[in-house]
């Protein structure tokens, strides 16, 4: 019985394989999104930096009802807090509620963008319906995101400074609301209660 109570918390502390759901829908078009109730995705002035990582990812479709494709990790004037989950993911299902807040209290001062990945179009939006996730997010069924960050495993998160350069990244364990609020302020400046 211990050795199976260990097997399955290594399990749940590894996170998720990025490897997806096996059975994924075709390529969305921005119809795919069109009754979805995300906010809008950030403008971004340029690109990425050229030392950036998210500098090699092509653009992203944001999945509001615009459908409009946006550089990820390029400068919007202010920080960025990047959520990579999937609706495969529990760890990333049970963090959710705390970038829900996050996005909620910061206001303008810190944008939260969910980064959909390897996931389908129609789970992804009732996945995040069910968490009621209106905060913006892109989709990336090509995982570049994940590829581009060196992240493994979901859940993480990325912190990116207002002028487009990733200063940290979080993998693993899910964040809590303290945890997240604390990781804010240390890496981006801002405080967030």
């Amino acid at each position: 019985m211990k050795r199976l109570l260990a097997v399955a918390l290594v399990v749940l502390l590894a996170g998720c394989s990025s490897s997806g759901p096996a059975d994924v829908e075709p390529k969305p078009t921005k119809a795919a999104f069109a009754s979805s109730k995300f906010a809008a995705c950030p403008a971004a002035a340029g690109s990425a930096p050229a030392d950036s990582p998210l500098r090699s990812v092509e653009p992203l479709l944001c999945m509001d009802p615009s459908g409009k494709k946006v550089t990820i990790g390029a400068p919007t004037g202010h920080p960025v807090v990047l959520n990579l989950w999937g609706s495969w993911c529990p760890p990333c299902g049970k963090e959710m509620p705390a970038f829900v807040r996050l996005a909620a209290s910061a206001g303008d001062r810190v944008s939260v963008v969910g980064v959909n990945t390897a996931d389908d179009a129609s789970r992804a939006v009732a996945a995040a319906d069910e968490l009621d996730v209106r905060f913006a997010n892109v989709f990336d069924r090509g995982e570049e995101v994940r590829k581009a960050l060196g992240v493994n495993a979901l859940p993480a998160t990325a912190f990116v400074s207002a002028a487009g350069e990733v200063v940290h990244v979080h993998r693993g364990t899910p964040l809590t609301d303290a945890t997240l609020n604390a990781l804010v302020r240390q890496h981006l400046g801002v405080t967030v209660e």
